[in-house]
């Protein structure tokens, strides 16, 4: 049987050809699966029993739906809230040693790294109203947006502490050593993240084509 024929005539009669629903193949002249003996089913059966249905363009998502680069975007913004209350920066003078975790940056040295928390949840947000494939392609250019954005944000705030190090060092002629954290790490993939999940913001995907049994 030739791959890509839908139909096959048997006896003058046309005959749809039917498929495995464990391992999507087709058979000729079969009515059970011979490797998992299984009933076979047509091929609209077939997609319906293997992929959750595809929305139409107005149809809303579930909300916790992870699909249409949804869990991209979910997963970045669950990465930046963590990664903002992991520790930031170690800085060490000597014998002296801080740890600083984001949120604690935030609020004594840099300011603007409460963009990335603020970020997170502007995300959720957007994923919490736009649940059509039509309305999540409208914030395809907002998503990354946010994310350079924030990724801005983060940059700034590790280049104010290294300043902030050098300028004590000028200052006052002490050697401040500054190590960077996981959180700066865990919020940049969130943040990485994000951005792909926004590209592909209400992608639908293609409809897979029918495996044929060639042996």
């Amino acid at each position: 049987m030739k791959a890509g024929t839908h139909k096959e005539q048997d006896g003058g009669q046309t005959r749809a050809p039917l498929f495995c629903p464990f391992c999507g193949e087709c058979f000729e002249d079969e009515t059970r699966c011979p490797s998992h003996d299984l009933p076979l089913v047509p091929f609209d059966a077939l997609g319906r029993m293997r992929t959750p249905p595809v929305p139409d363009e107005h149809e809303a998502v579930a909300p916790h739906d992870l699909r249409f680069g949804r869990g991209w975007i979910a997963a970045g913004a669950l990465l930046v809230l963590v990664g903002f209350l992991l520790p930031f920066a170690t800085s060490s003078q000597g014998a002296r040693v801080a740890t600083a975790t984001g949120l604690q940056v935030a609020s004594r040295a840099a300011l603007n790294l409460w963009f990335l928390p603020l970020v997170a949840f502007s995300w959720i947000a957007i994923l919490a109203r736009r649940r059509t494939p039509a309305q999540m392609r409208g914030a395809r250019l907002a998503v990354p947006l946010l994310c350079l954005g924030a990724a801005g944000s983060l940059g700034y705030s590790l280049w104010r502490i290294h300043e902030g190090a050098e300028r004590i060092a000028r200052t006052y002629g002490l050697s401040v050593d500054i190590e960077l954290g996981a959180g700066v790490f865990v919020m940049a993939a969130g943040v990485v993240l994000a951005f792909v999940g926004g590209l592909r913001l209400g992608a639908l995907p293609k409809p897979s084509p029918p495996r044929y049994r060639t042996d």
